[in-house]
């Protein structure tokens, strides 16, 4: 949404203001909306090291400009009134993709732990709902809310099936709204090569890799393309989730050789690279290379790591364990966006 209109800003002053956003999404045959999202939510939204993010963004004029306020209330408002535009437009689902990354990827390390961080996400997830609550912006005709899993390595947040059983068995969600939205490209981040041996391995250290985790790798890393649908499996068709899955984001990642960031920050060259850079635009426009070109590249299925027919089996086996699921074609850094989509659909078919 914030490519609709700047996040700092109110989306809408008036009911004319919304209506003209509703035609204006209609005339582009909108079906979905994903939330405007900031950089470190648990340290701004939840205060959790909140000094830490005030010298990170180099004062606290910096922050207030950054998210519009000090308090947060300019963050849930402005999710709030995407959510009633969502509502108005008719849209199938509201995409809330709450993750903890820094504003300049790959320059600071991750110092709230993963499981702080998990907590927070539920905090802010149930503060969101409350505030629909309060406000009588949700209800049985509202649109559903798919949470989108972070990726692996430079972010953190919601990741696993795990994380999300231990989400579901926290909240509140009176109208059973909240869904999941299982972004692949995202999953399959944390999934590199061993330099020596070229089997796949979790690109991770060993402090997030869960003891499933651990298993999946020793049983099935001798053979990537097995290893890389298997991780897929173990989180999307996770039983403790059956009928909770929203839609898979569809799209490929390869595997790396080379680990860019552990714990949010680049490692070896890479920081040395990015630290002698002099301007923060010269050091987010690196970072952010990066990002696209290693970890959030949405390559077309079957161009890098994924064998299509494992997909392929995956996709049935999701219809029975979730058959309000729907397939999103994510290819948004595609040049021939037809092309490319043709390509996948070919795939699946």
């Amino acid at each position: 949404m914030d490519d609709v209109k700047n996040r700092t800003e109110v989306l809408f002053a008036a009911e004319h203001e919304k209506e003209e956003l509703v035609n204006r999404l209609t005339a582009g045959s909108v079906k979905r909306i994903h939330c405007s999202y900031w950089a470190y939510p648990t340290s701004f939204l939840t205060k959790h090291s909140f000094s830490q993010l005030e010298e990170r963004f180099g004062g606290l004029a910096a922050v207030r400009e950054y998210y519009g306020d000090l308090t947060s209330a300019h963050i849930y408002a402005r999710w709030c009134q995407e959510y009633e535009l969502a509502t108005a437009l008719g849209a199938q689902s509201y995409t809330f993709h709450l993750i903890d990354y820094a504003p300049i990827d790959g320059m600071w390390d991750f110092t709230i732990s993963k499981a702080d961080i998990r907590q927070a996400m539920i905090s802010m997830l149930q503060h969101f709902l409350n505030e629909l609550l309060d406000r009588g912006l949700i209800g049985p005709d509202s649109p559903q809310i798919e949470l989108e899993n972070a990726g692996w390595g430079l972010e953190h947040g919601m990741q696993t099936a795990e994380d999300y059983a231990m989400l579901y068995r926290q909240i509140y969600d009176p109208f059973h709204k909240v869904k999941l939205g299982w972004d692949i490209n995202h999953l399959l981040h944390a999934l590199g090569a061993d330099a020596g041996s070229g089997a796949a391995r979790f690109y991770l250290p060993d402090s997030e890799i869960t003891p499933e985790m651990a298993l999946l790798q020793a049983e099935y890393g001798r053979d990537p393309e097995r290893f890389a649908v298997k991780w897929l499996e173990h989180n999307i068709l996770h039983p403790d989730l059956a009928g909770k899955v929203g839609s898979i984001h569809l799209s490929d990642c390869g595997l790396k050789d080379t680990q860019y960031f552990t714990n949010g920050i680049f490692t070896g060259e890479y920081y040395q690279n990015i630290s002698a850079l002099k301007t923060w635009e010269e050091r987010e426009e690196y970072g952010v290379g990066i990002v696209l070109s290693k970890y959030d590249n949405h390559l077309v299925l079957g161009t890098g790591t994924l064998k299509p027919e494992y997909v392929k089996a995956m996709i049935g086996a999701l219809a029975v364990h979730s058959p309000e699921c729907v397939i999103l074609h994510e290819l948004k850094n595609s040049t021939d966006l037809e092309q490319d989509l043709r390509r996948q659909l070919d795939c699946i078919a």
